[in-house]
């Protein structure tokens, strides 16, 4: 995935934390002015493909998960949910397949192993995970090969541990978590026709998250910002350079799927506490 910087114009916003007869108490977050908003678009450098209708003959994803004390679950398909929620149950392995379809190409995938990283390539309902180890999943990346890649995206979401349903995903990026010790508790998957994504999704949710401390970045616990002040970011840094080098981490970064910026000032009263991002994908 290419990726072009483009710097956009800035919008004001504000949200406030409680209240309070002591404005000098009151915790605000309002949009950063003396840095703005950052944004990169993708360009693929080819025409966008035609949009494939879909048709009687149009390939189906199908895909299973093997599931802590239940085993292989039945089979899903387009969008379902595979796994559970509100068990607190690991996914162990997962096995996924194309059927139906009229082009040539493979469904890839592979997962991140609790203790092992990343295992190996998988295809075509080949097992991917464990079995007999007690070890969760933690994370998923998926494509698609051949003449199927080039009419189809597989797009995914999962849902992990402490975060529950995360973004969705597509091409092979990672969906799920790292250095968290997570698991991931379920996933959905679908086929939608090819196109190319290079407008701002503001729906759009974060799809990974890696355990990573920045230069410059406080404990917002100590000193008293929920995550809800924080976005989606989950960041707050003590100054603006501290923040920009997150932020062009994350756009640059071509394993994320981060196209868009918004960057705050948190303040308490007068006194500013730091900085923090909302982070926005094409889908």
């Amino acid at each position: 995935m290419k990726k072009v910087s483009l710097f956009l114009v800035f919008a004001f916003t504000a949200l406030t934390l409680g209240t309070t007869a002591n404005a000098a108490e009151q915790i605000s977050v309002t949009p950063e002015a003396g840095f703005g908003d950052e944004s990169v678009l993708q360009d693929s450098g080819t025409e966008e493909a035609a949009a494939t209708p879909y048709a009687a003959s149009a390939p189906t994803v199908t895909y299973r998960t093997h599931i802590q004390k239940i085993g292989w679950q039945g089979w899903k398909q387009n969008g379902k949910a595979s796994g559970t929620s509100g068990q607190s149950k690991r996914l162990e392995a997962i096995q996924l397949k194309v059927q139906n379809s009229p082009y040539k190409g493979d469904i890839q995938y592979r997962t991140h192993i609790q203790n092992i990283g990343w295992q190996s390539w998988k295809k075509n309902g080949q097992t991917s995970g464990t079995s007999g180890q007690s070890k969760r999943l933690e994370a998923i990346q998926i494509k698609l090969t051949g003449e199927l890649g080039k009419k189809y995206d597989v797009f995914y979401r999962v849902h992990a541990q402490n975060f529950g349903w995360m973004g969705w995903e597509k091409g092979g990026l990672p969906a799920g978590t790292a250095k968290y010790a997570y698991r991931l508790e379920a996933i959905e998957v679908k086929l939608v026709p090819k196109k190319n994504y290079t407008t701002v999704n503001y729906s759009s949710k974060v799809s990974f998250r890696e355990k990573k401390t920045y230069a410059g970045e406080l404990d917002p616990k100590k000193l008293g910002v929920p995550n809800s002040y924080l976005k989606n970011g989950l960041k707050l840094f003590k100054d603006t350079k501290s923040l920009k080098k997150f932020v062009d981490a994350e756009l640059n970064d071509p394993y994320r799927k981060t196209i868009y910026v918004k960057t705050y000032r948190i303040t308490q009263g007068l006194k500013t506490i730091g900085y923090s991002a909302e982070l926005f994908g094409p889908y």
